[in-house]
This record gives C-alpha cells, structure tokens and sequence, in this order.
C-alpha cells in the first residue's frame, strides 16, 4: 500500500485544470470506465474544464458510466439545490450521457431498496474505477457524516447541523434532514480515488486528515486505508500546510 500522492497548486483554477487532466487521462485508458461524482463548487470547474475538453478533442465518451455519489433526501429531483441538477446541468446534459451511461439515486423514494439498486448497478458495471470526492467542512466523505461509528453501505444519513447549511440547500426553503450517499465501503473500493480539496472553512479538516490518523470523527481520514489516493489541494486557501 502506498501512502496518499499529495499535490499543491498555486490557485483553485490550476488545481481544476489537473483534474480535468487526470479524467482525461482515464477516458482515454479505460473508455468503458466507471466514474463516481461528488458535487458541489469544489468540483465544479474541473468538470467544466472537462466538458469542453471532451468536445474540442472529440473523445468518445458513449461507453462511461457515471454515477452520483450523494443527494439530499426530500428535495425534488429538479429543485435547484440537488446534487441531480447540478450533475445534469454540469456533466450528463452537455456530454449527451444516456440514460443507461447514469447510475443516480431517486432521492425522493429514498430507502434501502433504492441503496441496494445502486450499489447492485456500480457491481453489474464492473465496480467504481474512479471516485472523485471533495471535503466537507466537517470532514465528511460524501454524505458519510463525523460520528462514533459509520455505516458501511450505502444508506440514509441524518446530517449533522453544518451540512444542514450547505450552500447548495440553505436557500432551499425546506428543512433537509437527511441524505443517500455511497458508503464509505463503496468509495473505498474503488481502484482509484481524486480528492479535492479547495473553499474556505476547510483548514481544520484538512490540516487534521493531513495527521493520517484514522477516526469516524473526520471520515475523510478513512481514504488512508485506500491504495490509490491523490489529493490535489488549493495553496492559496491552505498557506501554511505542508506535506513536508
């Protein structure tokens, strides 16, 4: 097992750019590949940056699957602040990802059953081949929030009360309790994960993920029990970190 590749860029713009890079890398390794996508503004302009790549080379992209890492339990589908019409508007939509190329959560008959459909879809593809994550303020992975102990599986979790003010659904005008989300045995069996890290409000997660000590408090910390992490992370948001 190898330690986890950290790389520094000089601003968030570099950072995307690298990411981009390295999906384009994998489209082109692996056509057929399975990728795992988080949400949110970290990833946002890598998967811009990915999108007019993809048609400017004119790479096939007809054989990948994609699938959603997470989504807010009892919001609709097509509400502005779902993890679903950010990956609609940001990925499936400009690429012409067909209906079977996209594996998603139906957050709103969320249940055990849904859990199991998804997790039995990534198994029927071959299983994840990359997972691209980013961190929550409070060290969450996906929807797999800080607590003494984790569920393994894919589930519905109770968020705690900072992703509760999530910017992609504190103008929601509801009251989100709960999530679905790939558990943090799905994400680490994937043969590769992309970990982003950028945004403000993030220094205490990440300076304490950066330790390698492993708690359920912080679950990002669990990605060092994974063979293939790189974290690529912002240098003007984190001055003062080093891997040194």
């Amino acid at each position: 097992m190898k330690a986890i590749a950290f790389d520094s860029f000089a601003d968030y713009r570099a950072l995307s750019e690298a990411a981009c890079a390295r999906l384009l890398a994998l489209v082109r390794r692996k056509p057929d590949a399975v990728i795992c996508l988080a949400t949110g503004a970290t990833p946002l302009l890598t998967y811009q940056l990915f999108v007019q790549a993809v048609k400017a080379q004119q790479l096939d992209v007809s054989q990948l699957t994609f699938v959603k890492l997470d989504e807010w339990v009892g919001l609709p589908a097509n509400a502005a602040g779902t993890c679903e019409t950010f990956l609609q508007q940001h990925i499936i939509q400009p690429l012409g990802i067909r209906d079977a190329q996209y594996i998603a959560f139906d957050a709103e008959t969320a249940d055990e059953r849904e859990c199991a459909r998804i997790v039995d879809r990534i198994a029927l593809r071959g299983g994840l081949d990359l997972c691209l994550l980013g961190l929550g303020k409070n060290g969450h992975l996906g929807l797999n929030e800080p607590a003494a102990f984790l569920q393994p599986s894919c589930h519905i979790a109770r968020l705690d009360s900072q992703t509760r003010q999530h910017d992609m659904i504190k103008h929601a005008g509801l009251a989100i309790e709960h999530g679905i989300t790939l558990g943090l045995r799905d994400i680490l069996a994937a043969r590769e994960v992309l970990f982003l890290v950028a945004g403000d409000g993030k220094q205490r997660a990440f300076t304490t993920f950066c330790e390698g000590k492993v708690t359920t408090e912080l679950p990002a910390s669990l990605l060092w029990l994974h063979p293939d992490v790189t974290c690529l992370y912002d240098g003007s948001s984190f001055p003062s970190f080093s891997t040194n």
